[in-house]
């Protein structure tokens, strides 16, 4: 999709940018809306539906899982590449919201095909959709969370577009974890259930992003003569240390969050009480985390976003490690916990997406280059890799325990499934607090560096007039 046309949808790049309109932030924000959609009903539900409604094992079902994930994030980077590299009328990384989001919409729907099939089939009709849906949600994903770096280049601004993008997704997650299951029962149950409800969030969502596409736009952005090799741009991550730091956070992050996450769901059916205790435990997290949102980012312009990200592993672990050690069914403790959890997981929800266009500018400095998309593509590559780790885990971790669908578990598998719902997410997020304790940017640093840009920028381009006057 490279080199679409000769017109583009950017001013010329400057670092001094015009104030984002509260219609832009929320177009923008409401992207996430969209995305959830598909990603946090893959993340609560796909497992479930594999297992619970298809009949797979836990095993064959978390490893399906897995590769598709693992699939998407080895697309991530050259994806960042292409949408980088690309330029047509409308931007770089716009027209794939335009011309994608109808396929994304089309190819999540066949996921949910009841088709009679043998369980070998079966298996590898839900792998073969799933790479599918995976590969084009890279597609139109990447160039929507790259756009960020392109619409502002103020650390601030971009703490709005993050939680914007962050109270819609928590939002969707609330409604998806309230109203999915009810839905799906609604529309008949089981596999036909979950086909309607699949095709009803499709509509939606595309509908979202074509909006999403029309009214934002690309302020900033490399000249319209800059092609970066994808050599260049490797060179660029290799050498942002800042990045790299954030790299690390994300990967061990991840890995405990789908764990965590995946996990949640068999204990709160088969410990906590039953399958309605899902959408309870769901809800009230989600809602935690939805109204601390507006919180947390107003602590990042007082205590930066390093120091809220954090205060919200230490609210996340503590609240886990009281989940395992008190063992609580359904009940107010349980969910005053699972509230706890939610607002510390809304600060790293926050700060993630924050942080990561800021380091667009380190790498900027140090290369000459604005290698946002292939940034993105590298930790989207990460995220998806860990959560698909994860994710696969718990599958065979299940398997390991003697989780067997349905039925009542034994207290030693009951055991084992609290810690992997408490324990797991608990010591990895402290883990990537290891990493973010030696994140150095903030606020201030990065205002500064915004400014070096644009005065080296500035320089760069008088140059050539200068020397012509003396000739």
């Amino acid at each position: 999709m490279a080199d679409v046309s000769g017109g583009t949808a950017r001013r010329p790049a400057s670092m001094e940018q015009p104030r984002l309109s509260t219609g832009e932030v929320v177009a923008y924000g409401s992207g996430d809306l969209a995305f959830n959609l598909y990603f946090t009903f893959c993340s609560l539900f796909l497992l479930y539906f594999y297992t619970d409604v298809l009949g797979l094992s836990a095993s064959v079902a978390g490893l399906i899982i897995m590769a598709a994930l693992v699939w998407e994030g080895i697309t991530d980077p050259a994806m960042g590449v292409i949408a980088s590299r690309t330029r047509s009328r409308f931007g770089s990384y716009r027209p794939y919201l335009l011309f994608g989001s109808p396929v994304l919409a089309l190819v999540f729907v066949a996921m949910f095909l009841p088709l009679d099939l043998s369980d070998n089939a079966l298996a590898a009709f839900c792998l073969a959709t799933h790479i599918l849906f995976r590969t084009v949600y890279t597609v139109v994903n990447i160039p929507f969370v790259a756009l960020s770096a392109r619409m502002s280049a103020d650390s601030l601004a971009r703490s709005r577009l993050a939680g914007a993008r962050m109270l819609f997704a928590i939002l969707t997650g609330l409604f998806l974890a309230a109203a999915t299951l009810p839905l799906v029962a609604r529309f008949g149950g089981g596999r036909d259930g979950f086909l309607w409800v699949a095709t009803l969030y499709a509509a939606i969502a595309t509908l979202v992003l074509l909006n999403c596409f029309r009214k934002t736009s690309e302020a900033i952005g490399e000249a319209p003569d800059a092609h970066p090799t994808f050599g260049a741009m490797l060179r660029a991550v290799r050498s942002n240390r800042v990045f790299l730091l954030l790299l690390g956070a994300t990967l061990v992050g991840s890995v405990g969050y789908a764990m965590g996450g995946k996990a949640l769901l068999y204990y709160m059916k088969y410990y906590a009480g039953s399958e309605e205790t899902i959408t309870i435990g769901l809800t009230v997290s989600l809602a935690a985390a939805a109204l601390s949102m507006l919180l947390w980012v107003r602590m990042t312009q007082r205590i930066g976003k390093r120091a809220v990200w954090l205060s919200g592993i230490a609210i996340s672990a503590t609240a886990n490690i009281l989940v395992f050690a008190l063992a609580p069914k359904a009940g107010p403790l349980l969910y005053s916990l699972l509230a706890l959890s939610g607002v510390g997981n809304a600060a790293f929800v926050l700060t993630f997406w924050s942080m990561l266009p800021d380091t667009v500018e380190v790498g900027e400095w140090q290369t000459g280059l604005r290698a946002e998309g292939a940034l993105v593509g590298f930790l989207a590559f990460t995220q998806k890799v860990a959560l698909g780790v994860g994710t696969g885990l718990i599958g065979i971790l299940l398997d390991l325990i003697g989780y067997v669908p349905n039925v009542q578990q034994t207290p030693e598998a009951l055991t084992n499934i609290r810690g992997l719902a408490t324990l797991a997410p608990a010591l990895m997020a402290i883990g990537a607090g290891l990493f973010i304790y030696f994140y150095p940017l903030d606020t201030r640093t990065h205002g500064r560096l915004v400014r070096a840009i644009a005065w080296r920028s500035a320089r760069r381009r008088a140059a050539p007039s200068t020397t012509d006057m003396d000739n």
